[in-house]
């Protein structure tokens, strides 16, 4: 898992697997370090009978095996699951357990596109835009897509749009925010598709949106100073700087491709990053 943790109770002989996570799971602590990185992919099908039993057998703790079992067979909550086993475990402080269950339990009053939708939403908020693409994907490619409530639906072709213009796939994330404005009608995703299209010096799209939409001159000259005021942060011309002092090094005779190496693999470790699966 990536670190190591103290387990004081049984380890199992044979491990409980995840499908999900493509994980298998030897310990109570394991289980619990599990679900408290993985709040936001632990669905109501966590709660299966083969892990009651995998705890009872394997680990060796019947009681808490057929604590659970007896919430399942009762309709017990995924929530009310959950703390039973992080508060047997130990592994997690009371702080973090509550913190845990609070989140799990936000999903259980929302529909399945919604808590996917959540889910994908922390996953952009962790800079992982590939995974949070496939997950907004899937929720569109839902064969119940069309019972979505429009403003829902158009809410996660904004952030889609975002995850794409993240990895400067302009193209694909005008396209997003065109849907999306037409299904939510906000503002924000009608101008995100403008600078997209300016991103992508697209001035066909960018006009052709304009007439499109019925876009007015002042809102025109908003994307425009906005595109400028990016252009112009003090980032970029610092960074604009050093590559004309890089070349103009250059030009004075001095090898500067270590210079141009550097920054090259600075960005490719920046975009394999926000890259990862």
């Amino acid at each position: 898992m990536g670190e190591l943790i103290l387990c004081s109770r049984p380890i199992a002989a044979t491990p409980y697997f995840i499908d999900e996570a493509g994980l298998n799971i030897y310990s109570l602590e394991e289980l619990s370090y599990y679900i408290s990185r993985n709040v936001y992919s632990i669905s109501h099908d966590f709660m299966t009978v083969d892990l009651c039993n995998f705890i009872g057998r394997e680990l060796g703790m019947k009681e808490l095996s057929s604590e659970l079992l007896d919430m399942i067979e009762n309709g017990g909550t995924l929530h009310e699951f959950i703390a039973i086993i992080l508060t047997s475990s130990g592994y997690l402080t009371t702080p973090e357990i509550k913190s845990t269950v609070s989140l799990i339990a936000t999903f259980e009053n929302k529909s399945e596109a919604e808590c996917k939708k959540i889910r994908a939403d922390r996953l952009m908020e962790q800079n992982r835009f590939v995974d949070a693409i496939y997950e907004y994907e899937n929720i569109l490619d839902d064969e119940n897509i069309d019972g979505l409530n429009t403003q829902l639906l158009g809410d996660v072709w904004h952030n889609l749009g975002t995850a794409y213009a993240r990895l400067f796939f302009f193209t694909e994330a005008a396209e997003a925010y065109r849907t999306a404005y037409e299904n939510n009608h906000k503002i924000v995703s009608l101008k995100a598709m403008l600078c997209c299209f300016k991103c992508n010096h697209n001035d066909a799209g960018f006009d052709e949106a304009i007439k499109r939409y019925f876009v007015t001159a002042d809102s025109v000259r908003q994307i425009e100073v906005l595109i400028e005021q990016v252009e112009n942060s003090s980032e970029i011309r610092d960074f604009d700087n050093h590559i004309n002092d890089l070349f103009v090094t250059k030009e004075n005779g001095v090898d500067i491709s270590s210079d141009i190496e550097e920054i090259n693999l600075e960005w490719k470790k920046n975009y394999n990053a926000f890259c990862r699966i």
